[in-house]
């Protein structure tokens, strides 16, 4: 066999080198202070369609302007973030900035966020677009809801593949933390498809978001996580009185009497 001499640099360059000490990692993402985000990594929110995962997504970006952990929360960046919705209309896409201002008790967003609606363009055109936009910006952070909508069939592994190899590239490449949103499926709450297989595998942190629909009550639990141990569920309600999300405790199951002998 003929080893060209350019894959010969290449192994070259993967090498590991002596004494070599990488500089500190930059956590930019961190619930309770554990590392859940840093750069050069993925960070997955996963659940159920309407359970929550834009809603914490807001919070995400929302503790970075107010420059302080939200339900313990806290996104710490001074660089530009972005934030690509794919899915959402536009009223709900001015909805959800509409949150993030109101948790950040801000009236105008600062001058380091930029936030895009690409749900009338193609996957390819997508992938194109925050491209584009980590070239001309140079952010530190971007957020994509969703994830699926950068492929036409999540269930395709030659397909799943090459966008997960795409997410290793650019987070490497930019040094930067993308935080995405993934659909679970109905029956085994699991990623779905063949993409969701491969992200849950390659991503830094996997967090799961779920509703309980009597209550209320939306919880963000650690899943999958390669840099911290997990933190504690996080419960948040929406207080309609306050006109707030706040953070809550699971109320108790109610008691059952036991049979008398």
């Amino acid at each position: 066999m003929i080893i060209q001499h350019d894959i010969i640099n290449v192994l070259n360059s993967r090498h590991f080198i002596e004494n070599y000490e990488p500089p500190q990692e930059n956590i930019i993402l961190s619930i309770n202070e554990k590392n859940i985000g840093s750069a050069g990594n993925f960070v997955i929110i996963s659940g159920l369609p309407k359970a929550g995962k834009s809603t914490f997504l807001n919070t995400f970006i929302a503790s970075n302007f107010k420059k302080e952990e939200i339900f313990g929360i806290e996104l710490i960046t001074n660089d530009k973030i972005g934030y690509f919705d794919t899915e959402s209309n536009q009223t709900d896409f001015y909805n959800n900035l509409k949150r993030i201002k109101y948790m950040a008790k801000i009236k105008l967003f600062p001058t380091n966020f930029n936030a895009y609606n690409t749900r009338i363009d193609s996957t390819q055109t997508n992938k194109i677009l925050i491209e584009a936009y980590i070239l001309i910006h140079k952010p530190k952070v971007v957020f994509i809801d969703g994830l699926l909508d950068l492929l036409d069939n999540y269930n395709d592994e030659k397909e799943s593949r090459e966008l997960i190899v795409w997410l290793k590239k650019i987070t490497f490449e930019y040094n930067i933390l993308i935080i995405g949103v993934v659909h679970t499926g109905k029956k085994d709450n699991h990623t779905l498809g063949h993409f969701g297989s491969m992200v849950d595998r390659y991503a830094q942190s996997v967090l799961e978001v779920i509703k309980d629909k009597e209550s209320g009550i939306f919880t963000l639990k650690s899943k999958y996580l390669r840099s911290a141990n997990d933190f504690p569920d996080i419960h948040i309600m929406y207080d309609s009185i306050l006109n707030k999300y706040m953070q809550c405790a699971i109320p108790e199951p109610p008691l059952t009497k036991k049979r008398a002998k």
